[in-house]
């Protein structure tokens, strides 16, 4: 099969791509990039590619090649891009020669089991953790509330190393996700440090939302208010909260742990 080549910054479709880097773009398109080999990777697995763009360079490793096939093997239109064209459109300082488009996608509201609420998360880097560690926790998917950073921002979809080809993403307006979770019966725990327990005296129920706070102010006053649960991580040392994302972890570690002990127990 004979690969087109873009030799010109001025081609269409990478001014296309270098517009992706746009939240509302991106919404318009119903599309994001990844980049590197090992998201390429797991993206083509998913299904989800639509477009592959690659220099020459990454036909140079056992991988590349591999991964060059199966995005072929996949259906996936493949252009080669020349290193400075490539540069344009790259995210990274240190490319790895390989970037894929992938369409978002449609995942109906479904809320039962583990859910977790990104509650005006605006870091990349903790969007993208969280999504991660909700995937490894096995979560039904994540609420997004409006004012949090997009989940398929370049950054955070690296940061989420996958996890966001996987896991159910729900962009909702906070409000209309207390609304939702209430008639379904969902029960809001809440990570916050007043009025809370700590987290590892409470028995978590099998459905539920975790919500994880803003950085700075931590959970909102509406979902603060509508929480059936306050839960927080003890702080012996001399730090007066953790990093959004490690804190989601902690509490979503101990669900698991309390999750597979219970299996446990049922089949002994």
């Amino acid at each position: 099969m004979r690969v087109p080549l873009i030799s010109s910054k001025n081609n269409d479709q990478i001014k296309w791509l270098k517009k992706l880097r746009q939240r509302k773009f991106r919404d318009q398109e119903n599309a994001y990039y990844v980049e590197g080999v090992r998201l390429t990777e797991e993206a083509v697995r998913s299904g989800l590619v639509t477009r592959l763009y690659f220099t020459s360079r990454l036909l140079t490793s056992e991988r590349g090649e591999r991964l060059f096939k199966q995005a072929q093997a996949h259906n996936v239109s493949i252009v080669e891009c020349t290193e400075s064209v490539f540069l344009e459109i790259a995210d990274t300082v240190n490319t790895q020669g390989v970037l894929a488009v992938v369409k978002k996608q449609g995942w109906p509201l479904t809320l039962e089991g583990l859910l977790v609420v990104a509650d005006e998360i605006q870091d990349p880097g903790n969007m993208g953790t969280l999504c991660r560690t909700a995937a490894a926790a096995g979560a039904s998917g994540i609420i997004v509330t409006t004012g949090s950073v997009d989940p398929y921002n370049p950054k955070a979809v690296r940061s989420s190393m996958g996890g966001i080809f996987h896991l159910p993403v729900w962009l909702i307006d906070a409000a209309e996700a207390v609304q939702a979770l209430q008639k379904n019966n969902v029960p809001i725990v809440a990570a916050d440090l007043e009025q809370a327990v700590d987290y590892f005296s409470v028995a978590f129920p099998e459905t539920m939302a975790l919500v994880i706070g803003n950085e700075a102010r931590g959970v909102s006053e509406l979902m603060r208010a509508n929480a059936q649960m306050r839960v927080k991580i003890p702080l012996l040392g001399a730090v007066e909260s953790l990093n959004a994302s490690v804190a989601a972890g902690m509490l979503l570690s101990e669900i698991v742990r309390q999750r597979w002990k219970d299996e446990m127990y049922a089949h002994s």
